[in-house]
């Protein structure tokens, strides 16, 4: 998993060389709402993307995780179906619907049963790189997802701020920071908070520190949380010493920023264990990214701490092949 991670910033350049080389033919013009279908690592890039886009783009973007895709879905939909391997069966499934209910479906894989349907039925397709952990394949998932909203007018040219993305990645010398936490987390319950526009950090820490780590986090939106998870503070008193909030800021609304600070005051009188991280970047895009490599590096140094492998997802596997057998 370290290569995966250290060459992060590398997957980005190749990501922008494989969106820069797309052909991304619009077949409808009229596009009035957004869907990807994607679970995992597919899913977060989606994340990424509606985090980044929301306060430019016109047109709603929503994520579908399920085997079933919304009503509203049809010809006006621009629906990407994001599957790293091309054989996740809920997304599958999902595009059959899709096709049914006449949307206007691009396809984003390494290969799978996914390339072969795009194919088959002529849809745009975009091919990545196979041979990373779907975990691993981030970079790749959201500069094509960016790159077919720009082919279909929905957004600006995002290569400046990918760019500084790019930068922040590449620069990144926070080492000792993320592996000092990780030592913290030894033994901790985690849970981290973020503001909204930041959302997509705080699941990528999530399921990074519950795949690498082998370790069980949770995550929370403030200023939402300031309305229900704020008072269960409080108990279980003999557990709540062990749980660590970590606080990740960068890009968010003036009164949030009063809330953060609140926050870390009032959680202080049930643990010791709060910390914050501030983003680093020029853009919005960059602070995402910036606290993406962040996390990463946090989730592989607990599994060092944890002493357990990072790479091996057992239960995943499991799970997958229990369900083949089930078809």
């Amino acid at each position: 998993m370290k290569q995966f991670i250290e060459g992060f910033g590398n997957q980005m350049r190749e990501a922008l060389e494989i969106a820069n080389a797309a052909t991304v033919t619009p077949r409808q013009k009229d596009i009035r709402a957004i869907t990807v279908a994607g679970l995992g690592g597919s899913a977060f890039g989606a994340e990424i993307t509606k985090n980044y886009i929301s306060n430019f783009c016109q047109v709603p973007l929503t994520i579908c995780r399920e085997y079933t895709i919304p009503a509203y879905v049809g010809k006006n939909t621009l629906f990407l179906a994001c599957s790293y391997s091309g054989n996740t069966e809920e997304t599958l499934s999902a595009v059959e619907q899709a096709h049914a209910q006449g949307a206007e479906i691009v396809c984003v894989t390494s290969g799978g049963k996914l390339e072969g349907i795009a194919r088959e039925r002529g849809y745009n397709l975009i091919k990545i790189p196979a041979g990373y952990p779907p975990r691993a394949a981030a970079g790749f998932a959201v500069v094509q997802q960016l790159q077919v909203l720009q082919a279909y007018g929905l957004i600006p040219d995002f290569r400046a701020d990918l760019a500084d993305a790019q930068a922040v990645v590449d620069n990144f010398a926070d080492h000792d920071a993320a592996k000092s936490l990780a030592e913290g987390l030894k033994g901790k319950y985690p849970i981290v908070y973020v503001p909204g526009e930041l959302e997509s950090v705080a699941i990528r820490w999530r399921q990074q520190i519950e795949e690498n780590g082998k370790h069980l986090c949770s995550h929370h939106i403030i200023p939402e949380m300031n309305h229900n998870e704020l008072v269960g503070w409080m108990f279980p008193k003999e557990l709540i010493t062990s749980f660590y909030a970590i606080f990740i800021g960068g890009v968010m609304h003036e009164r949030v920023k009063y809330r953060f600070d609140l926050n870390e005051q009032i959680i202080r009188e049930h643990t010791p264990n709060t910390i914050f991280i501030e983003g680093k970047g020029e853009t919005h895009l960059g602070q995402i990214f910036y606290l993406l490599h962040f996390g990463d590096w946090v989730s592989l140094y607990l599994a060092y701490v944890n002493d357990i492998d990072p790479s091996p997802v057992k239960v995943i596997d499991y799970l997958k092949s229990t369900l083949e057998k089930m078809a």
